[in-house]
């Protein structure tokens, strides 16, 4: 028997109410960044209304899309999760892991729009990228259920993953890298991040002892994936190859619908084959979650758009204006403590952690510490632009080998909860607003690569600070 989900009308709009609440306070700081940045930049009118335009763009559309999601996109993770549960074979489990962690990553908004970037530069379709990029978040979505199953203690598993990786860099190069990693940070956004949360709550729910351990790490495990098949992707690509290139203009609007589509498509066809075939919901419940599917759809449409539109043309041409500004490493830090509440990926983890714990790790103090984490990532990533001979690898490496320690010292909430953060803080706001600028200040767009990457890393290791510093006080 399915789990039964309801949703009342009254429900539905202070869930409303409350996100419009939540992302104006996360979206005007910036627009008075820009707006103070103006007075040094000064750019073109019609470029910063469709600015101002796009931000209350980005509030109403997460808004409806995090209703959306709260309505459908969770609710059939759980489903999806309770499914997988009910398998005999662990065969069966890695094999529909794989399945629907490819389907789900395919429709990735984020995911796309990078692709879009990786193509200017080299040349590969965008549709190869990202179906070799979700073949691995596939993979590693059921090695992640693999561990809930099977009680692998989530540290020794992201100690043996990342060992793979650092080996796999030798033979890459910077660039390679750079997309690997970012590609990471780009799968883990707004469509794929509660769904995998909603999935894993939904297996571990059913194994009998749920635990606060086994809530998390999915999202994390997921992100390994794409690191390790962009690097086997960067292999296969000749550097001589790798142009010095401008993006090709496209509509907003046409790009957020198309994008939007290949989100909300893919996912809504497989639920509603599984719903005629197994899960079997009453009418009223289907009735819910089609509309919730409807509000997602229509709210991505609404923030791709505007992020399109009205971020990063404007964050492209502020970071042009401010390349050779000695208060570059400053407005980078404050741009990323700001950007990342307007992530939505962020939201729903935060609020995910607060419920699963009762509490006891409060909402506000994730978002705090994620926005720190992200302002060093973004001023990092302005050095190594700015810094000739300044390698991705010489931050990745250390970085995640701190988080590899700290990870056997913490309470191992933390560390799923740290690995989740690093992939929810790189989400649309990330991949767009802040790639643009960094794209802007180094000059072209191969250079830019890489910003998504430190955006990722950051926060796993802020996490981890802040597990430490709770094991202290407990």
């Amino acid at each position: 028997m399915i789990a039964s989900f309801s949703i009342n009308k009254n429900e539905v709009t202070n869930i409303f109410f409350e996100e419009i609440k939540n992302n104006a306070k996360a979206v005007i700081p910036i627009a008075l960044l820009v707006l103070i940045l103006n007075f040094f930049v000064g750019v073109e009118s019609k470029l910063l209304v469709n600015f101002l335009l796009g931000c209350v763009g980005v509030i109403l559309g997460l808004a409806v899309f995090l209703t959306g999601v709260e309505m459908s996109i969770s609710k059939i993770g759980t489903m999806m999760g309770e499914f997988l549960a009910r398998f005999n074979s662990i065969v069966a489990v890695i094999i529909f892991g794989v399945f629907i962690g490819f389907i789900i990553s395919v429709a990735e908004p984020d995911l796309l729009i990078l692709a879009n970037e990786i193509t200017s530069a080299v040349g590969l379709a965008p549709q190869v990228i990202v179906m070799i990029i979700s073949l691995g978040v596939g993979i590693m979505i059921s090695i992640g259920l693999f561990r809930i199953f099977k009680e692998i203690r989530l540290s020794a598993l992201m100690i043996g993953i990342y060992a793979i990786i650092f080996v796999l860099m030798i033979f890459a190069d910077n660039f390679g890298h750079a997309i690997a990693f970012d590609a990471s940070g780009a799968t883990t956004g707004a469509m794929t991040t509660p769904f995998i949360i909603a999935l894993g709550l939904g297996v571990a729910s059913l194994k009998g002892d749920l635990s606060e351990d086994d809530s998390f790490g999915l999202v994390g495990i997921a992100s390994a994936g794409p690191i390790i098949a962009g690097i086997l992707m960067s292999l296969s690509i000749d550097p001589a190859n790798v142009e010095i290139a401008e993006a090709a203009h496209k509509s907003a609007l046409i790009s957020g619908i198309t994008n939007a589509s290949f989100a909300i498509v893919p996912i809504t066809l497989v639920f509603y084959l599984m719903n005629y075939l197994y899960f079997k919901i009453d009418k009223e419940e289907l009735k819910d979650i089609s509309i919730g599917l409807f509000y997602t759809y229509i709210g991505l449409i609404v923030f791709l758009t505007s992020v399109e539109g009205g971020f990063m043309e404007l964050a492209r041409v502020m970071g042009e204006a401010l390349s050779d500004s000695k208060l570059l490493p400053l407005i980078a830090f404050v741009l990323g403590l700001l950007v990342v509440l307007a992530e939505p990926a962020v939201a729903v983890l935060s609020e995910q952690v607060e419920d699963v714990t009762g509490g006891s790790i409060p909402r506000k103090l994730i978002l705090r510490a994620l926005s720190i984490g992200v302002a060093f990532a973004v001023m990092l990533a302005i050095f190594r632009i700015k810094i000739e001979g300044f390698a991705l690898w010489m931050v990745i490496v250390p970085g995640f080998m701190i988080s590899l320690i700290l990870s056997r010292k913490v309470p191992q909430i933390f560390v799923g909860i740290a690995f989740d953060s690093g992939g929810v803080a790189s989400g649309p706001m990330t991949a767009t607003f802040i790639l643009a600028f960094c794209q802007g200040v180094a000059g072209n767009i191969a250079d830019g690569f890489g910003v998504i990457a430190f955006v990722a890393m950051m926060p796993v290791i802020t996490i981890m600070i802040l597990g430490a510093l709770f094991k202290g006080e407990r």
